[in-house]
């Protein structure tokens, strides 16, 4: 029972209770009891331990785990899901390891693991999503992680398109979100001289401040500049997420490189954060003509205005 010993070493001496013997982990008790297999002593052990004040995670686990295992052998399986969703409200990924119950058990626990997984992948969402707006965007990476774990999981009962609409949002959230808890590498001040001007970079001695200009952007008001030519600006977005009723619209502001590569992109008016996650992604892999400037390529600034429209309109 390579797993239970796991949240067994976890779960130490953090818990008391009446029934257990003097230095025993009430956890392990309950243990005891079911592989004894008196299934009513070790659940009401189980119980016990899950009622427990400031339970850790990793005991929680283990009791609800415990408790799961000892329903299913009391054939008393409402009960019995019910203890499997509150296990994957806990560990969304946890799956029963083929040593700790009989193949019997096992096929039953993993059935009802089955009926509890699309209701886990969509509470997965839901938590990473509002860590997402709480601005915990490390929190919202590993939330969205699970979620895409979870689409890649066998067991999953989810038709081939929900699945893949979910995983396109999940995606592209994950991205913002790591993204956004990346935090931008800090530039190095220049010191300046006393008459004003900048010295030699101190880590290149003898060199001369570059002189070149940068490369120019060019705008709608730049004269004698033939604007980018779109050749690829699709956004796929799941017909189930569409809005309803009326159309979302999202700006964005994109510079387009010289070989019509999207460079960066800014969101400048704002929907709905799942159509801004969408369209941020989405970008990414927008391609162009690039600007021309008489002959010569150039880089080009403009705002780009996406429109969503409702469901049931396309």
């Amino acid at each position: 029972m390579t797993r239970m010993v796991v949240v067994l070493l976890l779960a130490g001496a953090l818990l008391a209770a009446p029934h257990a013997a003097a230095g025993q982990d009430p956890l392990a008790a309950a243990q005891k009891l079911y592989v004894d297999a008196r299934y009513e002593d070790a659940l009401r052990a189980y119980d016990e331990v899950k009622a427990a004040v400031a339970v850790p995670p990793a005991v929680l686990l283990g009791a609800q785990q415990g408790r799961a295992l000892c329903l299913l052998a009391l054939e008393r399986r409402a009960e019995a899901q019910q203890a499997v969703e509150s296990i994957l409200d806990v560990d969304p990924l946890y799956a029963l390891a083929g040593d700790e119950a009989s193949p019997k058990v096992r096929a039953a626990f993993r059935e009802m693991r089955r009926r509890a997984l699309p209701g886990a992948v969509q509470q997965a969402y839901t938590r990473a999503k509002q860590a997402y707006d709480r601005k915990a965007f490390t929190e919202a990476a590993t939330g969205f992680s699970c979620v895409l774990a979870l689409l890649d999981d066998d067991d999953l009962s989810l038709d081939t398109s929900a699945r893949a609409d979910m995983r396109l949002v999940a995606k592209a959230f994950l991205d913002l979100a790591d993204a956004s808890a990346t935090p931008a590498p800090a530039s190095r001040p220049v010191p300046v001289s006393s008459g004003g001007s900048a010295p030699a970079d101190p880590a290149s001695p003898g060199t001369k401040p570059s002189t070149s200009a940068p490369d120019p952007i060019y705008d709608a008001s730049s004269k004698d500049v033939v604007a980018p030519m779109p050749l690829r600006t699709d956004v796929q977005v799941p017909d189930a997420m569409r809005p309803t009723g009326v159309s979302k619209e999202v700006v964005v502001e994109l510079t387009v490189g010289r070989t019509g590569i999207v460079e960066s992109a800014t969101i400048r008016q704002s929907s709905d954060g799942v159509f801004n996650a969408l369209v941020s992604r989405a970008v990414l892999d927008w391609r162009y003509r690039p600007a021309l400037k008489g002959t010569t390529p150039v880089r080009y600034r403009m705002m780009v205005k996406v429109v969503i429209a409702p469901r049931g309109s396309h």
